[in-house]
């Protein structure tokens, strides 16, 4: 299972709401959006990194998992 860190929009009681997520395409994504970690800093750069890499591609529905519509990075 290949996994990547993707932005996600969902809606909630006051309106969208955006957040980084893992997800794992048809497999599912992760409930809660998620924080860079690390146990060394070195580790921690490194995870950022690749959450700043999710601005790179379309936005996704939480929901749904599936593009939306003005998506586009």
């Amino acid at each position: 299972m290949t996994w990547q860190y993707r932005v996600m929009r969902w809606l909630g009681d006051l309106g969208y709401g955006y957040g980084i997520y893992e997800f794992y395409g048809i497999d599912g994504w992760t409930k809660d959006a998620m924080v860079p970690y690390g146990e060394t800093i070195a580790e921690l750069k490194r995870d950022y990194a690749y959450m700043a890499e999710a601005f790179r591609l379309p936005v996704l529905d939480w929901k749904t998992g599936k593009p939306i519509k003005g998506g586009k990075p």
